[in-house]
């Protein structure tokens, strides 16, 4: 058809597999104003890399990670508490091809707090007595989102850096729920040989091509 132009587009999918090497994770945590640190690991489980061809040859690709990740974080709250929880779930991270990054983390775990000061206790009798490590015990809920750079993307270096908020719902809390924000700043370091985990590649090839 003179003067019009027409466009075809193909997609080629391929799926690998290979036991890749798992991350870990260390971060300042900070809940509010309140320092604390954060450790974790992540092992990926799933990936698509996507290749896009598109008008007149250009190329841009995504890289699409699923993991599964596993957390142990402690925040010092001046006055009130000190707060120590693990926490498992998994993260969905999106990566272009400069090395830049977005997540999000669904995770559920346990906490537990210990109260700051002196706490007492009276038994039946009256007696009062000093309680050592006391403080409360709850289930949480974590939701989290964050942006980083993965230098391993485009400098092949294994490392990446990351910011990321969360926000810890735990109960029950006096009968209620209790919902306190953290933020972290951190590093994720991907060595060669460390708790090798099964994961499933998937490549797809997007050919946009003029004819």
């Amino acid at each position: 058809m003179s003067g019009h132009l027409v466009f075809a587009q193909q997609d080629s999918v391929r799926v690998t597999e290979e036991n890749v090497s798992s991350n870990i994770k260390l971060a300042y945590n900070s809940s509010i104003v309140y320092p604390g640190l954060k450790a974790g690991i992540e092992l990926p489980f799933r990936k698509r890399i996507i290749n896009k061809t598109k008008k007149l040859g250009k190329e841009r690709h995504l890289f699409k990670e699923r993991l599964f990740s596993t957390n142990l974080g402690w925040y010092h709250h001046s006055t009130f508490h000190n707060n120590l929880y693990i926490t498992a779930g998994f993260t969905m991270r999106r990566n272009n091809q400069k090395g830049l990054f977005t997540e999000f983390s669904p995770e559920l775990g346990y906490s537990r707090t210990f109260l700051g000061g002196t706490t007492y206790q009276v038994n039946e009798n009256g007696n009062v007595s000093i309680k050592k490590m006391a403080g409360y015990n709850y289930a949480l809920v974590s939701l989290g989102v964050g942006l980083g750079y993965d230098f391993s993307v485009s400098k092949s270096k294994p490392i990446a850096i990351y910011s990321k908020i969360n926000m810890l719902t735990m109960f029950p809390y006096n009968s209620t729920i209790y919902i306190r924000p953290t933020v972290e700043l951190g590093i994720i370091y991907k060595p060669k040989n460390f708790l090798k985990f099964n994961s499933k590649t998937k490549h797809i090839h997007k050919d946009k091509s003029q004819l």
